[in-house]
């Protein structure tokens, strides 16, 4: 399996990770013309560049406008409009929510009141979204970092002199390692500090596997050290920690004993057409000796308030339990399978080296209607029996 190990000790900016991943062999320009078809009207041009005798790359992208992205529904309609696949928009929109509530928590706002500024700039839309589609490309399914330099001095934002790290970047940065430095200026920017987040699944002390390829990125501050990222290939382990994605999501559940079959039925509509991941249902037996059941519906962080107001709204339960949680993610991509009948929709993934498709339920159920075949049959026929 394709891995990455990102050498962090002269720090990281988004535009840093794009420039590195260009000079691995990922073509920019098919990222330029997703944001171009979608309106979003702009240049991505890497750059030779040679510091302290090592040849690197930097980027910049540049648009005719100013930047008017400032708000985060803005930022997430345009990602929704970006010609990737389904994965990548996911992660971009999980990532611009956590970077939302990092700015939220270390200004004492809300979500809904963060006014971006510099992390709403095209730029660092690109870099975010740029980055999870150039680890798309290569298949990427582990990557690793070294530890983070720490640094000091300060930064003028709209909110006056900070200190370094930003406060976002420390609240990003929670949790992973660092090393002391003397540096007085920014060596991590919050976009590197996210993509660290978001990307980095372990801290190492250098590369392991078969070196395949290296990249050097720089940013465009001429003092500045750039970024090494290394592209290797590893064995497939037989444990899945190495070949899995985390995200975090949210657990909502109540006793329920006072809806009818219907009106419980109906809370399963509700919820799955709000966005939630996943609803069930346990049988039991509540005080009283009443028939009742535990509800359980899982949500994203970013649809939880609207999930937990429609769990009131068409339950009438009086409490929610609410609990936050991680989930572990095999990697998953959508695929379109060609078959005696027509395309097919459907996904697979890799278990132990072993890749396996599957169908869309839907898809399936599209394909009996019209050919009267019953639903195990098709599947038996267009996927089982390829294995």
């Amino acid at each position: 399996m394709k891995a990455l190990y990102l050498d962090c000790r002269y720090g990281l900016g988004g535009d840093m990770f794009l420039a590195a991943m260009h000079e691995l062999g990922v073509d920019l320009s098919q990222l330029q013309r997703i944001f171009i078809e979608a309106g979003i009207y702009l240049s991505i041009t890497p750059t030779s560049t040679l510091r302290q005798s090592i040849v690197g790359t930097t980027l910049s992208v540049e648009w005719p406008d100013g930047q008017p992205l400032r708000h985060l529904p803005e930022i997430l309609a345009i990602i929704e409009r970006l010609a990737v696949s389904s994965e990548v928009k996911k992660r971009s929109i999980y990532a611009f929510n956590r970077l939302a509530e990092a700015e939220a928590a270390v200004h004492g706002k809300t979500v809904q009141e963060v006014h971006f500024h510099e992390v709403g700039a095209i730029d660092t839309l690109v870099d975010v979204v740029g980055a999870f589609w150039a680890v798309e490309q290569f298949g990427i399914t582990n990557i690793a970092a070294s530890k983070l330099p720490w640094f000091s001095g300060t930064v003028e934002s709209e909110h006056g002199t900070l200190p370094l790290p930003a406060p976002a970047v420390l609240e990003l940065l929670k949790g992973k390692p660092v090393f002391a430095t003397e540096h007085e200026q920014e060596l991590i920017t919050p976009t590197g500090a996210l993509l660290i987040d978001q990307l980095v699944t372990d801290f190492t002390s250098g590369p392991e596997g078969v070196l395949l390829n290296t990249g050097t990125g720089y940013g465009h501050r001429e003092s500045g050290g750039g970024i090494r990222i290394s592209l290797l290939e590893q064995e497939q382990s037989s444990s899945f920690d190495q070949a899995v994605s985390v995200d975090e999501i949210y657990v909502l559940e109540s006793h329920i004993d006072h809806l009818t079959g219907e009106e419980l039925g109906r809370c399963f509509d509700i919820f799955m057409d709000a966005g939630a991941l996943d609803v069930f249902f346990t049988a039991g037996v509540m005080k009283k000796n009443r028939p009742a059941g535990s509800l359980k519906v899982l949500c994203k962080p970013e649809d939880l308030a609207q999930i937990e107001q429609l769990f009131f709204a068409h339950t009438h339960t009086l409490g929610i339990r609410r609990q936050k949680t991680e989930r572990v993610l095999l990697p998953r991509k959508e695929e379109r399978t060609e078959t005696p009948f027509g395309e097919m929709e459907g996904k697979s993934y890799t278990i132990d080296g072993m890749t396996i498709s599957k169908p869309e339920y839907e898809e399936l159920l599209k394909f009996s209607k019209k050919t009267g075949r019953s639903l195990p049959e098709l599947r038996y026929m267009l996927f089982d029996k390829k294995k």
